[in-house]
């Protein structure tokens, strides 16, 4: 397990965690039951095409953000906790963890980290105050909550012939069609009051 994909795993369990304790009938199973951490490391690897220059001549042919978003991400648990705005103590890191500051956090603390990055915490407050590309600390939390999310509750994440997340949200799967939605049965039918098709292929007032 690389330090990028054991923080990736703290952020997806964060995102979308497992509930054994709510019981069969209520999303039990969570992100990293589907390996979602994989998937959500591949996703920001292949985000974006690397522009001509330093990064394509190391070989890259797109931008590696996946071990970006993973600094990034241990970044604003130092703030957290820095700030001393965390509200549970830290903890050993899961057993798919990375072992940084952010990966020690609880999962709400961790959500917690994930605002400050986003909206309320010193890279959007440089963002507001300097003109820089700092911005794009913001468009890659917001990414990596949307990647997330999408991929747990579609088949993006999950091979499976049923994904669990359409097991959890009761999805049946894509249908050939539903008769009921092809429109309401009449037993006749009237013209309407807004004109008469004229022989011509023009409207009748």
């Amino acid at each position: 397990m690389s330090y990028t994909r054991g923080t990736i795993a703290a952020l997806v369990d964060a995102v979308v965690p497992a509930t054994p304790e709510a019981g069969d009938d209520v999303g039990a199973a969570g992100a990293l039951d589907i390996d979602l951490d994989e998937t959500v490391e591949t996703a920001f690897n292949e985000l974006q095409e690397a522009p001509e220059g330093p990064i394509r001549s190391l070989g890259y042919e797109t931008m590696p953000f996946a071990p970006l978003l993973a600094l990034l991400l241990d970044f604003g648990a130092l703030e957290l906790i820095l700030a001393r705005e965390r509200e549970e103590p830290l903890q050993s890191p899961g057993e798919r963890f990375a072992g940084g500051p952010f990966s020690r956090l609880a999962p709400e603390d961790r959500m917690r980290a994930i605002r400050l990055l986003e909206a309320d915490g010193l890279f959007p407050a440089l963002d507001e105050r300097y003109d820089a590309p700092i911005g794009i600390v913001a468009y890659l939390m917001q990414g990596a909550l949307f990647i997330t999310t999408m991929a747990a509750y579609s088949d993006w994440g999950d091979d499976a012939e049923e994904p669990q997340g359409w097991q959890q949200a009761n999805y049946p799967g894509p249908a050939d069609g539903y008769a009921v939605h092809m429109g309401y049965e009449v037993d006749e039918f009237e013209e309407n009051d807004y004109g008469t098709a004229s022989t011509d292929g023009g409207d009748e007032a």
